[in-house]
């Protein structure tokens, strides 16, 4: 993917109410409000979240380029994939239908990522079932949404059984797409976020690329609702931020 796109170094903070899009309804601007003050009773307590709020929501922070993916180190979530660099070709440890957990931005280190608990740059890592092009050998195959989830915070999780193939959240039932249907990668389509209103019915994504050895990468982000999303927040879906091979319509 050619185009260069800016990046915030740190998760991005929720919109000031005053930047809000015009277009969002009189729930979503309370949601925001609820959403920033949870943020400041929070701080204290969260890693990282001095730089969380003074992020820049539109994304002009300096970009600091491709990352490639090496998963946390953490055997119970990751397996025996756990600390590994995620490539495209292989499909053994890295299968169809299957889920991983990593950071962005990472330490550098797998070892310190699985063990930093700010879910605010934990994502899940999905590939693709099979008839969603999990076995492409490309970016095409995954899918990497935030552990945020946008109606309360809990943190989801990719149920791979083939009567849901949707990213979970297991406190209050909210269901997210990763493709299927022709629905917007990322939008909720079952429980509380699905009847919240745009752009909060939507969890934030990375955008993926890949090098010339097939290593799976993350394009700097743009932090913003009309981009990569707002994590915690949410996403609009029309906008061309996507996962390489998705397009959310």
């Amino acid at each position: 993917m050619s185009e260069k796109i800016t990046n915030s170094s740190a998760p991005p903070a929720p919109p000031s109410p005053a930047a809000a899009p015009a277009k969002k309804s009189r729930r979503g601007f309370l949601k925001l409000v609820a959403v920033v003050g949870g943020l400041l009773t929070l701080a204290p307590w969260i890693p990282n979240m001095g730089s969380f709020l003074s992020s820049s929501a539109s994304g002009s922070a300096t970009a600091n380029g491709t990352q490639t993916i090496v998963l946390d180190e953490n055997t119970l979530e990751n397996g025996n994939a756990s600390g590994k660099t995620v490539n495209v070709n292989d499909l053994t440890t890295f299968p169809p239908n299957s889920t991983w957990v990593m950071t962005y931005p990472s330490s550098g280190s797998p070892t310190t990522d699985g063990q930093n608990p700010n879910t605010f740059v934990k994502f899940g890592l999905i590939r693709l079932p099979t008839e969603l092009g999990g076995a492409n050998k490309d970016a095409s195959a995954f899918v990497a949404f935030s552990k945020v989830c946008v109606h309360l915070w809990c943190s989801p999780n990719y149920n791979p059984s083939p009567s849901h193939e949707l990213y979970e959240c297991p406190c209050h039932g909210s269901g997210y797409s990763v493709g299927v249907g022709g629905h917007a990668v990322g939008e909720a389509l079952i429980g509380p976020a699905a009847v919240q209103p745009p752009p909060t019915n939507a969890i934030p994504l990375l955008t993926l690329t890949t090098d010339s050895a097939g290593n799976l990468q993350v394009i700097p982000p743009l932090w913003d609702v009309d981009h990569n999303g707002v994590v915690g927040y949410g996403r609009y879906t029309g906008n061309g931020a996507f996962v390489q091979g998705y397009n959310p319509k």
